[in-house]
């Protein structure tokens, strides 16, 4: 026998001690000797070696080996390995081998025995591994392993937050302080050319981040210029966000999809406590969604329609208004005077400016002064109009009648809807019917015998006999019926009720209580 054989056997009984714990281990030790074969009494059925491979190796299990065990040999060339496996009792641990001992010397980490010469429990590895090679011995263990749980993405913690714009000093980390843009605008439109969302509301324009001088930088990360706002607010399950975007950020053109990623590209990217590197267990775009969020939220806040309504002023057609009338009512609501755009005369925008104490996400937005800016209204003879002309300010309005409708349908144009002869709104990106919204823009392009339709939302068809515009929809064929939008020949169009405020009316084809028609208007 050769000596690291005498030495495997006489390593076996500490092992076996070391891993009595562990439930059916198996202890595998590995021999190196110069002997092409060695055999220990066991019982083993096969007495046979398998011939020397091609490769010049040979392996077999020897019909000797110790009873509960199993000795395998490899020779290759001059050299031979040989392995034996132990498969050792599963029987329990008295309760002495757990109770810890008086003991001063022993061990904190593992339970021992009241006996100082018994051996250490082993508790957890799956497996031990005794390998010789000469004179060399090593022993491996290996305990279970668990995959990493996936966390939600969450910004940063900011314990000691700084107000934007009030350090005297240079702030190393920009995922808890706003710089350069240290002071943020929430910026609102009262669009009356054409008439723009709500006729009883403000719409949001963005969130833009100013330097604390007045000055601004644009379009920060090209990388991050994304163009599938609506896709990636889908993808985190914001439909309500995106319900309340489709009638609150509306672009006067109809293209709210474009307007919201020229919004994100110019000022989202320029926020730098948005940045990728500002979240835990950061999930792509999760900062464009806290964009759009942040923005909503504090829009929600700002009801610059019922603050002015409240004041005595409301848009008409003939009223005018001062200067300081309306830098008073908004004062009292936000508590500095804002920013107010006026094109001849018009008052057209709101800018409220804040600066925030921690990062967009999670930090106060703390109302403030202009940054740069001033007012560009006049200080008296401030008009105020009217959305939609012949509505009202509290109810339904109707768009005024549209130009150049009718034949043909191509190229790019609005769908206006007309009900009991009137114009009563149009449809929007969805294809749904609106009354006091923006018109969506739509594309119709020649194919066959008529044209398809398609909106920023996608093409349009019917679907299960609704009108319906998104992503992955097939496309219909519409056609042309004197000057109406028609389908399968008929220019008929239905849906429940007239829509009012903010509500959508769904068209079909299937009848309904209301018919409605559609007329094109080219842009």
């Amino acid at each position: 026998m050769v000596p690291s054989t005498v030495f495997l056997l006489a390593s076996l009984v500490p092992i076996a001690a070391a891993v009595k714990h562990v439930e059916k281990p198996t202890v595998f030790v590995y021999v190196c000797g110069d002997e092409t074969s060695t055999s220990f009494p066991g019982d083993h059925a096969s007495t046979r070696r398998p011939a020397l491979s091609s490769s010049g190796v040979a392996s077999g299990v020897d019909s000797t080996t110790a009873p509960g065990s199993f000795l395998t040999s490899t020779t290759i060339g001059d050299a031979t390995s040989t392995s034996i496996s132990i498969e050792l009792s599963t029987e329990s641990a008295s309760p002495t081998d757990s109770a810890s001992s008086t003991d001063s010397d022993s061990s904190t980490d593992s339970a021992s025995s009241t006996d100082s010469d018994s051996s250490t429990i082993v508790e957890t590895p799956t497996s031990s591994v005794i390998t010789t090679t000469g004179s060399t011995v090593s022993s491996t263990s290996e305990a279970p392993t668990s995959s990493a749980t996936t966390l939600p993405p969450t910004p940063m913690s900011c314990a000691n937050a700084q107000l934007s714009c009030h350090n005297t000093t240079a702030v190393a980390d920009l995922c808890c302080f706003n710089a350069p843009g240290g002071q943020l605008l929430l910026t609102q439109f009262w669009d009356t050319a054409p008439s723009t969302g709500p006729a009883d509301a403000w719409t949001i324009h963005g969130l833009w981040p100013d330097r604390c001088d007045g000055t601004y930088d644009a379009n920060c990360d090209a990388s991050r210029e994304y163009t599938n706002i609506t896709a990636i607010l889908n993808s985190f399950g914001k439909t309500d966000l995106l319900t309340y975007m489709d009638t609150n950020w509306k672009d006067y053109q109809g293209n709210d999809e474009s307007f919201w990623e020229h919004e994100w590209g110019k000022h989202g990217t320029c926020i730098s406590t948005l940045d990728t590197t500002c979240y835990d267990n950061y999930k792509p775009q999760t900062e464009v969604v806290d964009y759009f969020e942040k923005a909503v939220e504090l829009n929600k806040g700002l009801n610059s329609y019922k603050i002015l309504a409240d004041a005595g002023i409301t848009p008409s057609q003939t009223a005018t208004y001062t200067l300081i009338q309306i830098q008073n009512a908004l004062k009292a609501a936000h508590g500095f005077v804002p920013t107010l755009g006026c094109k001849s005369g018009v008052l057209q925008e709101i800018w409220y400016h804040y600066n925030v104490l921690g990062s967009v996400q999670t930090g106060q937005f703390v109302p403030t002064e202009p940054d740069g800016t001033k007012s560009t209204c006049p200080a008296t003879g401030v008009k105020y109009l009217v959305k939609y002309a012949t509505g009202t300010p509290s109810g339904t309005a109707t768009a005024p009648a549209p130009t150049g409708t009718g034949a043909p349908f191509s190229g790019k144009g609005f769908l206006q809807a007309y009900t009991s002869g009137s114009n009563k709104g149009c449809l929007i990106g969805a294809g749904t019917w609106y009354t006091t919204g923006t018109c969506a823009g739509y594309t119709a392009t020649e194919s066959g015998a008529g044209f398809t339709l398609k909106s920023s939302k996608g093409d349009c068809g019917i679907v299960d006999s609704v009108f319906t515009c998104a992503a992955g929809v097939t496309p219909s064929v519409f056609t042309d019926s004197a000057g109406l939008l028609a389908y399968e020949g008929s220019s008929n169009f239905y849906t429940t009720a007239v829509p009012s405020g903010s509500v959508q009316g769904k068209v079909t084809t299937a009848q309904q209580a209301v018919l409605v028609t559609f007329k094109w208007q080219s842009t």
